[in-house]
């Protein structure tokens, strides 16, 4: 039963996945982004400035393919770089208020789209969804930490 389970949750959250792909690379084009562009100003959210590392590092890509998205982002005036004053070899990226506005547009479309999958959902299946939503992440996180650990464990005596 578990073996019918795992297979049936893997193709579940890799049809998600893509279905959110691909509405995210719709709404990138109607917004004149890239994918990458639109996707690395909504890591500014809530956040004053992010480095080149952290943004590879949330976006789960090269620090080399971050300086080509940014460098996009400063060319349509949606950021600006900065030297750190605590280290010169640091570059502060930040939004420019073209590119505040630009995250705020994106954060909205995608509350709007969120908002209109919930309404699909019949009013007394919601907060079940979303309580079970909540269940497989926090497995989902636990079983990350896990490996993590694993990997860990395997570098120190390997």
């Amino acid at each position: 039963m578990v073996e019918y389970q795992s297979e049936k949750l893997k193709d579940l959250l890799k049809a998600m996945v893509r279905c959110c792909g691909e509405r995210m690379a719709q709404e990138a084009k109607r917004l004149g982004l890239p994918h990458s562009e639109m996707e690395c100003l909504e890591l500014f959210d809530g956040e004053r400035y992010l480095t080149t590392k952290g943004i590879a590092q949330r976006l789960g890509v090269a620090k080399s393919r971050v300086t080509r998205i940014v460098d996009g982002l400063v060319a349509k005036k949606l950021v600006l770089r900065s030297d750190d004053p605590n280290d010169a070899r640091v570059k502060l990226i930040a939004l420019t208020p073209a590119g505040r506005k630009k995250a705020e547009e994106i954060e909205s479309i995608l509350h709007e789209n969120h908002r209109r999958v919930l309404l699909q959902l019949p009013s007394g299946e919601r907060n079940r969804v979303m309580t079970a939503m909540e269940t497989l992440w926090t497995a989902m996180e636990t079983v990350k930490a896990d490996l993590d650990q694993d990997e860990d464990r395997s570098l120190e005596t390997g």
